[in-house]
């Protein structure tokens, strides 16, 4: 089965805790350059949270010219030390993000962090096909 991080759109008020809790969890600083989900705002109440959707055949995986991204035990996972930067990842898929410090492909990890601290728990891990 596989794990994806789940945003319920009628909670998310798109305050962005989850953006610093996700970057602090991962590089101890906040920073949203840095972070692994995204809420991306057209105007005040128009907005949109991306995050890895962790696909059963991704297409980031396909287009990595360095072989940096795979899928181990269901899990889309970047190798930083493989990752040359070349953003070809991030071209493909809208749901893998640079780390603009890096210079490295990012995507969700499934830490939880983020769930276990978003005010209004619009945020869940949940297992495809499983309600």
């Amino acid at each position: 089965m596989r794990e994806y991080l789940f945003v319920d759109k009628s909670k998310c008020t798109g305050c962005r805790q989850c953006e610093f809790v996700c970057s602090f969890a991962h590089i101890k600083a906040y920073n949203p350059g840095r972070t692994r989900i995204r809420v991306v705002r057209n105007d005040c109440l128009d907005f949109k949270t991306l995050v890895c959707n962790q696909c059963p055949d991704p297409v980031c995986i396909k287009v990595c010219p360095q072989n940096a991204i795979s899928c181990v035990d269901g899990l889309v996972q970047v190798d930083e030390d493989l990752c040359n930067g070349c953003g070809e990842c991030v071209e493909s898929c809208n749901r893998i993000f640079m780390d603009e410090l890096a210079g490295k492909a990012i995507n969700c990890d499934l830490c939880g962090e983020c769930v276990n601290e978003c005010p209004e728990t619009a945020l869940k891990i949940k297992t495809a096909g499983v309600k």
